[in-house]
């Protein structure tokens, strides 16, 4: 009878961790009033690399400081993520002058076209949860006397902390922070605020990113009316139209070499992009997923565990890296001239 209630328990086990889970920011959207908000926020003080003395040089690490950071926590029974949100301008002047501070933005919401609710949308969030403040791992503020004689409150030239990899992981600004329990494959729900900037994913321990080959992309740009390859061209009166190209809306393949979510398909329109990554996560490790220069929001993840989601991607890949497309996204052969794209590249035949 021990025996037979055993190998129940470990049955058990091996489906909890095959099992999907998911977790959607939306649960931490309260709409019940007139305004949205943000349920379940903890303030915390964060000191660690934060200075309030120093220069556009540098921090004057003799005089610490400190900042308000709100974090928002989803979990579930093998992965807990923590959206962390430090405002950069939190300054001695804004909690002099009393200013009320909104850590959080919300996007999305029903029918709302910055919703992954879409048809090709797997798995559906309704919203996102955007923090603020950029991810630094160090921070300083001070004063100078501008033109005008008046004392001005400055933030440290950010150009020097932006994260590279092997640098610490940020203590402030805005990154999402990924705890898994078991391995597998974790989709992540992000909003890409700047267009044109990296979204990594940081391997805790070495403090190095994940290889781009191992990363899933998915995403659409702000509106969903994008379409492949879409090219304006002078008609024979030489008229300017729109090539629409396919009617696929949805961009897929992995993350590009310079990890800019909007280059996967050889395509930049430079806007806002929303969608998901998948990587695969191992037991006990701890990973951090953020922008370096800008916000990156989050909609939530899906775990799937025991499974590696992006096995076939590398192979896939390499099928159709030799393939030629034309502008409308249809398969063309070596005997067809004018604009092709071939392994996510525009050139002339």
């Amino acid at each position: 009878m021990k025996k037979f209630f055993t190998l129940i328990a470990v049955a058990l086990a091996a489906t909890s961790v095959n099992a999907q889970e998911i977790w959607s920011a939306a649960t931490a959207v309260d709409r019940s009033g007139d305004k949205p908000a943000v349920a379940g926020a903890v303030q915390s003080t964060t000191s660690e690399g934060v200075y309030a003395a120093g220069n556009v040089e540098g921090p004057d690490t003799s005089v610490p400081g400190t900042l308000t950071s709100e974090t928002i926590t989803g979990s579930t029974d093998n992965v807990t993520l923590t959206i962390v949100s430090t405002p950069n301008n939190l300054s001695k002047m804004d909690v002099e002058d009393g200013k009320t501070l909104e850590y959080w933005s919300i996007r999305g919401g029903e029918g709302n076209n910055e919703a992954l609710t879409t048809e090709n949308c797997n798995p559906k969030f309704e919203s996102c949860l955007m923090p603020k403040g950029n991810p630094t791992f160090v921070y300083w503020d001070y004063y100078i006397i501008n033109d005008q004689g008046q004392e001005a409150f400055k933030i440290g030239d950010t150009s020097d902390i932006y994260w590279t990899a092997g640098k610490d992981m940020p203590v402030k600004g805005a990154f999402i922070k990924i705890e898994p329990k078991a391995a597998g494959s974790l989709t992540l729900g992000v909003y890409v605020n700047k267009g044109n900037h990296p979204v990594y994913v940081v391997d805790a321990e070495t403090k190095q990113i994940l290889p781009n080959t191992d990363i899933a992309v998915k995403f659409y740009y702000q509106n969903t009316n994008f379409a492949y390859f879409k090219e304006e061209v002078e008609n024979e009166y030489g008229e300017k139209v729109v090539v629409p190209g396919s009617e696929k809306y949805i961009n897929e393949g992995t993350m590009p070499e310079d990890y800019i979510m909007q280059h996967t398909n050889g395509v930049t329109e430079n806007r806002p992009a929303l969608g998901y990554i998948t990587f695969n996560v191992e037991a006990g490790k701890t990973y951090y997923a953020f922008n370096p220069k800008s916000q990156l929001g989050c909609y939530g993840f899906q775990f799937i565990g025991g499974t590696n989601g992006i096995s076939d991607i590398a192979a896939d890949k390499a099928a159709i890296s030799e393939k030629t497309f034309n502008l409308a996204g249809q398969q063309v052969g070596n005997g067809f001239r004018g604009i092709v794209v071939k392994n996510g590249k525009k050139f002339i035949k």
